[in-house]
């Protein structure tokens, strides 16, 4: 650590992530969220969920902003990433009278046409704020035109002042198994050799169903099984009423996914392997291991990932050498990539890891995978400064950025790697994960991707960063400007996931 007494005054936390995990269950350190760094509302993220649901339509009951958003930042990305047919989201747009008189007609009417326009295989009537303040009866709606619909309907109750933001998530994963059909023999028979990937959300999204889940479902082909359905990630409806009879549910992002995991398991009795993200091999080898259990294919497993790493082996282990022993400071503010980008650095590739800025609010929100990565032996540094709690968008703004630069002090650059957002600008060899082209980031090949990436970065060190492009993020004169609308277009002109250190500082690694 540098011993500056400046630095020592902006820290809030350091240590390792059992003894944040401690205090903040003890209450001597704040975990809630500052106004400044709110999350999306349980609206948004029950929204996300049933994004992912072909041919279903959602009618968001309250006022047209509330659908406007849902299709601006959902639908329409989903689709033109994907290249999937459009599917609308509906309003009752609801305004001052109805906020006073109710909205129960104009819902009624909306179900109504919708079957007609549509013709979805479901409708959703989700609840916004305004409808569940003056506690519209939206099920007795429901219930009144149920018969007179051809589809199925379903409310959710997700207006967004009843819960934080991860209840939208567990609310819809658990509700939509009330869709499910209850597994008989015969159906358990015909998918024994299926699996379900759950806990994806956003549909056909680019990110997620069309590059690193795509591997997830190459390493299940090479298991001699197949893949029944990916939940709630472009599933449809009948792939979800038929999921519980599949052999296993394999968890993608282990905190959301424990949730319908969990509820399937508990009221279908469908088995469930879950694990961390499955970046890098330790955490590949567990996802695969767990999954051929259920499906009795151990030896098949054991003979994939034989396979997988002798593809990669020269290149892997050449690379792993020259980054073993290195020091990873890892940017926290999304808690579930930062303990797997982390569990994937110490037993992949035996660097030692710092987790900058993880927002203690993250040791309530994201329990499920701190326990897990705590069960496995994992316990990495927590380094927090003040400006993650102060007010402004702490993983861009200008005083986390410089809480940085005096932490790092005078690191060498040949032995110390930033993975972070392409809007950050240490002194140091800088590694951004989400700007990966040519993905997958999942798997052997997405350890090799990594690898590769790192040894890259430290091996180009000595090329400077933009200055025109740091003087747009971190102005000198008005504070930050918004540089959201930047990060599409960073990730799609570089070259790859590699953003190079400046040189005009170098000096002794960090003290342990």
């Amino acid at each position: 650590m540098p011993e500056s007494t400046a630095f020592s005054n902006s820290i809030v936390f350091y240590g390792h992530l059992s003894e944040l995990y401690r205090l903040a269950k003890e209450g001597k350190i704040k975990t809630s969220l500052q106004g400044s760094h709110t999350r999306h509302c349980k609206f948004w993220t029950a929204m996300k969920i049933l994004s992912g649901i072909r041919n279903s339509i959602v009618i968001t009951h309250g006022p047209s902003g509330c659908a406007f958003g849902v299709k601006q930042a959902y639908k329409l990305t989903n689709c033109r990433n994907s290249g999937s047919p459009y599917e609308a989201v509906v309003s009752t747009n609801f305004d001052e009278r109805r906020i006073i008189y109710g909205g129960g007609k104009e819902l009624r009417s909306a179900i109504q046409e919708v079957e007609k326009k549509y013709s979805p295989d479901i409708i959703f009537v989700a609840s916004s704020c305004a409808t569940g303040i003056i506690g519209d009866n939206i099920d007795a709606v429901v219930e009144s035109v149920r018969s007179e619909v051809d589809c199925r309907i379903m409310t959710i109750h997700c207006e967004g002042f009843a819960g934080e933001y991860r209840s939208g998530f567990d609310l819809v994963f658990k509700k939509i198994t009330e869709l499910m059909d209850l597994p008989t023999d015969e159906s358990r028979a015909k998918l024994s050799n299926f699996v379900n990937i759950v806990g994806g959300k956003m549909g056909p999204e680019r990110t997620e169903v069309a590059t690193d889940v795509k591997e997830l479902v190459r390493l299940i082909h090479g298991l001699g099984s197949d893949v029944h359905s990916v939940i709630a990630g472009n599933c449809s409806f009948d792939e979800l009423k038929q999921a519980p009879s599949v052999a296993v549910n394999c968890t993608l992002c282990l905190d959301i996914g424990y949730a319908i995991g969990t509820a399937m398991r508990d009221k279908y009795g469908t088995p469930l392997n879950s694990t961390i993200l499955p970046y890098g091999i330790k955490a590949t080898q567990l996802w695969l291991e767990g999954t051929a259990r259920q499906l009795g294919r151990e030896k098949e497993a054991q003979d994939l990932m034989r396979r997988e790493y002798e593809e990669i082996k020269d290149e892997f282990e050449k690379a792993r050498k020259y980054i073993t022993g290195k020091t990873a400071i890892v940017e926290g503010h999304d808690a579930i990539k930062s303990l797997s980008i982390a569990h994937m650095l110490e037993r992949d590739f035996g660097m030692r890891v710092i987790i900058y800025n993880f927002h203690p609010w993250s040791t309530q929100a994201r329990q499920t995978s701190i326990d897990y990565l705590l069960e496995t032996g994992l316990d990495p540094e927590i380094l927090i400064t003040k400006g993650t709690l102060a007010f402004g968008k702490y993983e861009s703004m200008r005083q986390t950025e410089e809480e940085l630069l005096d932490f790092l002090g005078e690191l060498d650059p040949q032995s110390t790697v930033y993975f972070g957002s392409s809007l950050s600008f240490p002194h140091i060899p800088l590694v951004d994960l989400n700007a990966i082209l040519n993905r997958p980031r999942f798997g052997y090949r997405g350890a090799l991707k990594v690898a590769k990436c790192i040894q890259t970065a430290l091996e180009y060190s000595f090329r400077e960063r933009s200055s025109l492009m740091k003087e747009i993020v971190f102005p000198k004169e008005g504070g930050l400007m918004s540089a959201q609308s930047l990060t599409p277009k960073l990730s799609q002109d570089l070259p790859d996931c590699t953003i190079y250190a400046e040189s005009r500082r170098r000096g002794s690694c960090m003290n342990s």
